[in-house]
């Protein structure tokens, strides 16, 4: 009798410790890209992978089971990604930048990866980064084309100098809400607001020009819609800032604004539905930002200088 339940309880606790090996995540990270070279198993949470002689090293993953969070610096800081279960072949921006890693729970952060070695990204291997559904998001970068050291931003940022980044950025990826950045500290001086998307290259009067930023919501610079605005559709363009001169109504892109005769003449902006892109030439070139709805008086760097517009959500 003894025996038979000694041997029940070994059965049980083999059975809970298989099913808790199941259930706890595993992530293998590889020198190389595609799988390849040295690799690493990781099962809890690692802070630093200098202590396995990994840091810095990983150019690909497979997350076997479980949400794993990666940052590029030590101690779960700076820049971090978290990924799905699936292979990853190539990191891209994290190719060779990873110091920690740790299994996430199903409430924290986004899971960029789908499993097919790519990421969510916008098209092109990036993932969105955290938190997305836990507020506007931005990533900022003191180089062209996204490149360069990165700085993520959460919430209103005053100054900032703080962080390192005065007078640094040349590109940004608005992740999610809408964004105002200032030429000066406590958003001060010229200011432009961005919608979601991508923004290769700064124009001149932003580039390595910026000191402040911060969410403002759908309505853009904190302004709330009027009532009529929710039950109109498209948007509206004014010869001047504030709301003042001719004014131009469209719902259907415009690859040349010359065709209306407002070339180069918006002064301010409603956006009534939807997220528009406004470009500073015709055919949707040269510098372009997205506005979601709300009214903007003043356009900054896109005063008088609007050729084309459509929408692109």
């Amino acid at each position: 009798m003894l025996n038979r339940h000694l041997k029940l309880a070994l059965f049980l606790s083999v059975a809970w410790l298989s099913q808790a090996s199941a259930s706890a995540g595993e992530l293998t990270l590889f020198t190389g890209a595609g799988f390849q070279g040295r690799e690493l198993t990781l099962r809890s949470e690692t802070p630093d992978l200098t202590q396995f002689g990994f840091n810095d090293r990983a150019s690909s993953m497979i997350v076997r089971s479980g949400r794993w969070e990666v940052c590029v610096d030590s101690e779960f800081r700076n820049e971090c990604r978290v990924f799905e279960p699936g292979e990853y072949r190539n990191l891209d921006r994290f190719s060779n930048a990873i110091s920690s890693a740790r299994e996430v729970d199903g409430g924290r952060g986004r899971g960029d990866g789908r499993g097919d070695g790519r990421g969510e990204g916008r098209g092109e291997g990036r993932g969105n980064g955290r938190g997305g559904d836990q507020g506007p998001s931005a990533l900022v970068f003191d180089g062209g084309d996204m490149r360069g050291r990165s700085l993520a931003l959460r919430g209103e940022v005053a100054n900032l100098t703080d962080q390192g980044f005065n007078d640094r950025i040349q590109s940004m990826v608005i992740e999610s809400g809408n964004w105002e950045f200032c030429v000066h500290f406590n958003f001060g001086g010229e200011c432009r607001v961005f919608g979601p998307g991508e923004y290769r290259n700064l124009d001149r009067t932003f580039n390595r020009a910026i000191t402040s930023a911060r969410p403002v919501g759908p309505e853009g610079r904190g302004r709330g819609r009027r009532d009529d605005d929710a039950r109109r559709e498209g948007v509206e363009l004014y010869a001047t800032p504030g709301f003042g001169g001719e004014r131009l109504a469209l719902r259907d892109e415009v690859r040349d604004l010359n065709q209306a005769n407002f070339n180069d003449r918006a002064g301010s902006l409603i956006v009534y539905s939807g997220q528009w892109e406004f470009c500073q030439h015709a055919d949707f070139r040269g510098q372009c930002v997205t506005y979601g709805p709300g009214r903007y008086d003043r356009l900054g760097g896109l005063n008088n200088a609007i050729s084309s517009l459509r929408r692109v959500r």
